[in-house]
């Protein structure tokens, strides 16, 4: 299915360069290799259904013979009965045995999922479950000011031997309410940045990422996660409906979801879909609607700390206006860490940080760092 969905989404480039059969001959191998399961279940089916099919004629040989024998002691009644009753038996034993498979078959996709929850490790490595309590700070409203600060941070995707830092030996220092433009060339470290402050990279033991003077990599990481607000590069959505997709934790009311959405445009567009309890369906909105989409997602989520990874990269000129006034206007008294994709997007920022390598190479204003020779300067001039 991954390889069918890819393939519809890039038929103009494998057209282009004759890639046709080639991609038909690969979906056809995928094809028969996922329907391999779905052949030998049904063999297996018939191959059951064939041997109780024989065992209920083997029954009913031997009942035959025996009314033959005894057929003085037997009345016809009774022999018509026990007839009825064999053809019933194997209509029965068919469908129980049927039934048997398939709950069996079903109860393999739980059981595995069990297997799952029981076997996988939990994220949060030892050390991080301090408790409020432990910390003497009341999480339910942290962050209040949206102060980050990173010490000596090495962050890397995986633990052991095997382990690659991604992010070296960071210092960075972030006042609340400033908005921070980050920038660097492709595989720099710029995403790598905001993932280690959503706790999805593990972070060195002798790193510190703290958030108003909680060190985030003491607690459990589910609680950084709900404290900040992001808005990734391409938009997600769940089934079900308009609502559900705005307010998953079902916390907002219908005039908080309608002014988020008036907010970027899209309310007219939704209402005439039926509102908020209309199912979503994606097809509903162009790409930059569906980024604005999330935007006014994010509107709803009262973060001091907005984390925006290349939010206007891939949307036409008319929606990255939009998004970036609604983001200068409504994210104003906000920390904002943008990784920055078209550079003239955060020329207006308080500072930029410039990654290289997994390491911050230049920290200033956008009009210090182009009054100089910089690399910033030289990303800004390609």
């Amino acid at each position: 299915f991954s390889q069918f969905i890819e393939s519809l989404s890039g038929l103009v480039t494998i057209r282009a360069f004759g890639w046709t059969s080639v991609f038909e001959n690969q979906n056809l191998a995928l094809l028969d290799a996922s329907q391999k399961p779905f052949y030998l279940m049904f063999c297996i089916q018939r191959w059951l259904e064939l041997a109780l099919d024989l065992s209920v004629a083997v029954l009913g040989v031997i009942l035959m013979v025996l009314v033959v024998k005894l057929r003085s002691e037997i009345g016809a009644g009774y022999v018509g009965l026990a007839i009825l009753n064999v053809i019933t038996f194997s209509q029965s034993l068919s469908f129980i045995l049927r039934n048997w498979a398939s709950l069996e078959t079903s109860i393999g996709a739980i059981a595995r999922i069990r297997d799952f929850v029981a076997t996988t490790a939990n994220e949060n490595r030892p050390g991080e479950n301090d408790t409020p309590a432990h910390l003497n700070r009341d999480l339910s409203s942290w962050p209040s000011k949206g102060k980050i600060e990173f010490r000596n941070v090495y962050a890397s995707y995986s633990t052991g031997s095997d382990q690659k830092y991604v992010l070296r030996g960071l210092n960075l220092s972030i006042e609340a309410g400033e908005k921070i433009g980050i920038c660097g060339r492709s595989g720099s470290g710029k995403s790598s940045l905001l993932a280690s402050l959503f706790r999805i990279l593990e972070i060195g033991p002798e790193s510190q990422i703290l958030i108003d003077g909680v060190d985030i990599t003491r607690i459990p990481r589910q609680t950084t996660r709900t404290a900040l607000n992001a808005l990734p590069q391409e938009p997600f959505f769940t089934h079900g409906t308009i609502r559900a997709n705005m307010d998953p934790w079902n916390t907002k009311t219908p005039d908080q979801i309608e002014w988020a959405l008036r907010c970027v445009e899209l309310w007219e567009i939704v209402d005439a879909k039926g509102g908020l309890n209309a199912a979503l369906d994606t097809n509903f909105f162009s790409h930059g609607q569906r980024q604005l989409f999330c935007l006014a997602r994010a509107l709803l989520n009262e973060s001091k700390i907005v984390a925006l990874d290349e939010v206007t990269s891939n949307v036409d000129v008319v929606s990255d206006a939009l998004m970036q006034r609604v983001i200068r206007e409504q994210f104003a008294d906000c920390t904002i860490l943008a990784v920055a994709h078209r550079l003239e997007t955060i020329m207006d920022f308080d500072r930029i940080a410039v990654i290289q390598d997994g390491e911050l190479i230049e920290f200033d204003t956008p009009k210090a760092l182009l009054s100089k020779d910089s690399a910033f300067k030289e990303l800004y001039g390609s």
